[in-house]
């Protein structure tokens, strides 16, 4: 359990890092550049984990439990990066 919940966050901070990169180099920024990162973040996680994965969520804790597991510090390392090209 702990095994797929390592590989959830950091595949979520590989996507923050990707995505830090393509709004720093395509200047997204305000409340629309942060509300498209915390959807395709959470999009992308949500078909991992359902469709490709298509593991049980309730033996996560429920499907909102997988989608905020690593959010906070996905969402620092992408501001981070995206303010460090910018």
């Amino acid at each position: 359990e702990d095994e797929f919940l390592d590989v959830i966050y950091w595949f979520r901070q590989i996507i923050a890092v990707i995505l830090g990169i393509i709004w720093g180099v395509v200047p997204l920024k305000g409340f629309v550049g942060i509300a498209i990162f915390c959807l395709i973040n959470a999009g992308v996680l949500y078909l991992y984990f359902s469709s490709f994965q298509q593991i049980d969520e309730e033996e996560y804790g429920g499907t909102w439990e997988l989608t905020k597991e690593g959010f906070m510090t996905s969402f620092a390392l992408f501001l981070v990066t995206c303010l460090a090209l910018t």
